[in-house]
C-alpha cells in the first residue's frame, strides 16, 4: 500500500475508490491481452532471466520458457480466483523455472528483479482508458481518491499512474499483491478504508467487475458504480450504472451533495 497524503483522517470530504485495470487503465495483462503480456516476458528474458540459469540457459530457449510461464500463469490465476489469495510475479517466475527443470534460486531477490523488469515493460505498454484522466482530475477537486486493485505486481499500478500524470490525485493505492488478498475479499479493501475513513454512506467504489468491484464493495456498505457500457440487465447491488467514466462526476454530486 502506498499513501501520498497522510492527512485523510482529518479530511471530511467523501471518498471515491477506483479499480485500476480495465477501469482507468488498459495494460498488456494475462487475462485481457495474454499475447502482448507474453511479448513483454520475451523482451526481458535474455537480460533478466537467462543469466541466472547458468549453463541451463542454452537448454531453455525463450520460446520454451514462454510456454512454462504461460502454464504457470494459468495455474496461479485459477488458484487465486478460487481462494481469493493473490499470487505475485515472483511466484510466476519461480513456478515457470521450476516446471522448466531449473534449479531453485537461492537468492529469492532475483525473482523480484525479474518481476520488476517485467513490470516496467508492462507499464510501458499501458494506455489510459477513455475519460479517465479528465474524470479523475475533476473528482480530485471535491473528493478524496484512492485505488483498490487486483494485480500480481503492485509497482505497475503506481508506475502507470505516474506515467500519465495521475498519481498525484490518489491519496492511497492498495494492490492485492501487497495485501495477499484479492477483491472481493474484505482484506483487500481494508487498507484503503482505514487510510481514507469516512462516515457510512460517504464512500463510493468504481469499477468494471461486477463481482470484485460491486458485490465486494456493497458487502462492506459502500456505494457502487459499475462501468458496463453494454449491460442491459443491472444487478441490484449496482447503485450507479455508467456507460462511461465521464458520467461519474454528476452522479457523485447527486449522491454526496
Amino acid at each position: 500500500m502506498t499513501n501520498a497524503a497522510g492527512a485523510g483522517a482529518r479530511d471530511s470530504r467523501p471518498v471515491v475508490l477506483f479499480d485500476w485495470g480495465e477501469t482507468l487503465m488498459w495494460i498488456p495483462g494475462m487475462i485481457h491481452d495474454p499475447d502482448r503480456h507474453l511479448a513483454c516476458v520475451e523482451r526481458i528474458y535474455a537480460e533478466h532471466v537467462c543469466p541466472h540459469l547458468g549453463e541451463g540457459c542454452a537448454q531453455l530457449p525463450v520460446a520454451v520458457f514462454i510456454e512454462y510461464y504461460h502454464e504457470a500463469c494459468r495455474t496461479q490465476i485459477a488458484a487465486s480466483k478460487l481462494t481469493q489469495r493473490e499470487h505475485t510475479f515472483d511466484d510466476r517466475f519461480a513456478m515457470a523455472l521450476d516446471r522448466a527443470g531449473a534449479k531453485p534460486l537461492a537468492d529469492r531477490s532475483i525473482y523480484r528483479r525479474m518481476s520488476d523488469a517485467l513490470g516496467r515493460e508492462v507499464a510501458q505498454g499501458a494506455r489510459l482508458l477513455d475519460d479517465a484522466a479528465e474524470t479523475v482530475a475533476i473528482l480530485a477537486q471535491s473528493y478524496r481518491l484512492g485505488i483498490v486493485s487486483n494485480y500480481p505486481h503492485g509497482p505497475v499500478v503506481g508506475q502507470t499512474l505516474e506515467r500519465f500524470g495521475m498519481r498525484r490525485h490518489f491519496e492511497v493505492i492498495v494492490v492485492s499483491s501487497d495485501t495477499g488478498w484479492m477483491k472481493p475479499h474484505a482484506d483487500c479493501y481494508a487498507p484503503a478504508l482505514a487510510a481514507l475513513p469516512a462516515p457510512p454512506g460517504r464512500t463510493l467504489m468504481v469499477g468494471d467487475d461486477l463481482r470484485n468491484d460491486v458485490k465486494g464493495a456493497k458487502a462492506l456498505g459502500l456505494h457502487t458504480a459499475w462501468i458496463a457500457p453494454n449491460a442491459t440487465t443491472i444487478d441490484p447491488d449496482v447503485d450507479i450504472h455508467l456507460k462511461s467514466l465521464a458520467e461519474l462526476p454528476a452522479h457523485c454530486e447527486r449522491i454526496f451533495g
